[in-house]
């Protein structure tokens, strides 16, 4: 990590460090913005983006395509607070995903792909466990086809990305790390998203530390954590700065990673998140 680079990443997260500590409390909108509400996500603020969209979800008529979002956000939400809790996977994740699935019959060919690719990540984590990733592969390959079939480039990255993920846990690295090229082209072509890099670059990173390359790692997950907080994901960011901190460590380079220490210890105190404070234990301890 060259000076000029470690100056820049330790200022861009004390940046987002100060703005969230110092930020007031979120607007609401008077018209119920589902935007709004994965902002709140990516920041971290859980709870108050379940209560808004939890207040809004019968609340007044809209499509069937709006109601599947609306759905399928919550979704989001709740794997998101299973992820920090430890409760993965979520069986009410899992609700609200059939309750868009019964939806479909009057919705669009884009809601149809977004209930396959929901499916497809409930059931990744549901199958972690024994690594077998049967049902999570047969949504996740039905999801890129339908996104493939409407010319959806984003949503094709994002089934790519996970098949790839399933081969990464499967230990098949060469081709989890072809399916994770074929998913950041994909997300090029169709107008790159920052968050979607930041995902690709922490994969690949994970690659090359199975591969105890933990020198490319190190890159890769710095170029993750910069990625995540350009894209504003601050709940995401904890996570890229525990995984670069724990590398830098294991290169016996902790004054590198305590800054990275420092950032993830206030982001996890700030949304309240056992996981986050566990792993950042764990990293201490092999100072």
């Amino acid at each position: 990590m060259t000076k000029k680079y470690k100056v820049k990443i330790y200022f861009r997260s004390l940046f987002v460090l100060l703005s969230i500590f110092c930020a007031a409390a979120p607007a609401v909108a008077a018209d119920f913005d589902l935007e709004q509400v994965k902002t709140l996500r990516l920041h971290g603020e859980l709870e108050t983006a379940q209560l808004l969209l939890a207040a809004e979800i019968d609340a007044a008529y809209v499509s069937p395509d709006q109601r599947i979002q609306q759905h399928l956000e919550m979704a989001r939400i709740l794997d998101r607070i299973g992820l920090h809790q430890n409760t993965r996977p979520v069986v009410e994740a899992l609700a609200h995903i059939e309750l868009a699935a019964e939806l479909l019959d009057s919705a669009s060919e884009f809601s149809k792909a977004s209930v396959e690719l929901a499916y497809a990540i409930y059931y990744y984590r549901a199958e972690m466990r024994g690594h077998e990733f049967a049902k999570a592969e047969e949504y996740g390959r039905r999801a890129n086809m339908l996104y493939a079939a409407i010319g959806d480039g984003h949503g094709q990255a994002d089934a790519v990305h996970l098949l790839g993920l399933i081969k990464f846990y499967r230990q098949k690295l060469d081709l989890a790390e072809a399916l994770f090229e074929e998913s950041l082209r994909l997300d090029i072509s169709a107008g790159e998203r920052t968050f979607f890099r930041g995902e690709y670059e922490r994969h690949v990173g994970f690659v090359a530390y199975q591969r105890r390359d933990i020198e490319g790692a190190v890159r890769h997950f710095e170029r993750s954590l910069e990625a995540r907080l350009e894209a504003g994901a601050i709940d995401a960011s904890m996570f890229a700065a525990i995984s670069l901190a724990s590398a830098l460590i294991e290169l016996d380079r902790p004054e590198e990673a305590k800054p990275h220490l420092d950032y993830a210890l206030a982001i996890a105190q700030r949304i309240g998140s056992p996981v986050g404070m566990k792993r950042i234990d764990k990293a201490i301890e092999r100072f």
